[in-house]
């Protein structure tokens, strides 16, 4: 049981970091400052450096709120559904929220993090919830003869995990100046066909 300084401690925490995230959305990583942050959060440098070593940092906390964002999405599809069908409602939610919420110019930040190894984060790693989600969906779509079981479930979902970030990387790279649902979704379906169990 948590305790009532912790409780608060976390609230602080969560302070900081909804407001930054609202904040690199609004100006962008780059042109965020500290001063922002801490004016925005009502919060002192020395309570900011409690939680945070850098601003970087923050960057790097971007991936709780994916995962809980790919938690959250997994509990509104219906279970029920073809295993395509579920895979592709993921997709549709996670792309709204990714143009709705973070945008093109924060997730750019994110991958030359990723890319240039600041972060000790991965953004696809193992231990994501995407990934487990993935294997969930996949696996049972094997199982219900919905998905090929020519493919180990490992394997259909890192080829999963690449279509998606090629996606995205391509909406970054146009600055994401197009609709990143409306462009990605038809692509995701003609890529979901290619493993129908035969």
């Amino acid at each position: 049981m948590r305790t009532k300084d912790e409780e608060n401690e976390q609230r602080q925490r969560q302070q900081i970091l909804n407001t930054a995230w609202q904040l690199f959305y609004q100006k962008g990583y780059q042109n965020t400052t500290m001063e922002d942050i801490l004016r925005g959060a009502r919060c002192s440098k020395g309570r900011f450096y409690y939680y945070f070593h850098a601003k970087a940092e923050l960057l790097d906390s971007l991936y709780e709120i994916f995962d809980q964002k790919y938690i959250e999405l997994y509990g509104l599809i219906c279970r029920e559904a073809h295993a395509r069908d579920q895979l592709l409602e993921i997709n549709r939610y996670m792309f709204q929220f990714l143009s709705n919420e973070i945008g093109a110019e924060l997730l750019t930040s994110l991958y030359i993090s990723q890319l240039s190894g600041t972060t000790g984060i991965s953004f696809w790693g193992e231990e994501r919830a995407v990934r487990r989600i993935l294997s969930s969906i996949v696996s049972q779509g094997q199982k219900l003869g919905q998905l090929t079981a020519k493919l180990d479930c490992s394997q259909i979902v890192t080829d999963i995990i690449e279509e998606e970030r090629s996606l995205l990387i391509s909406w970054c790279l146009a600055k994401g100046e197009y609709d990143l649902t409306e462009a990605s979704m038809p692509k995701l379906e003609r890529f979901y066909r290619s493993y129908r169990e035969d």
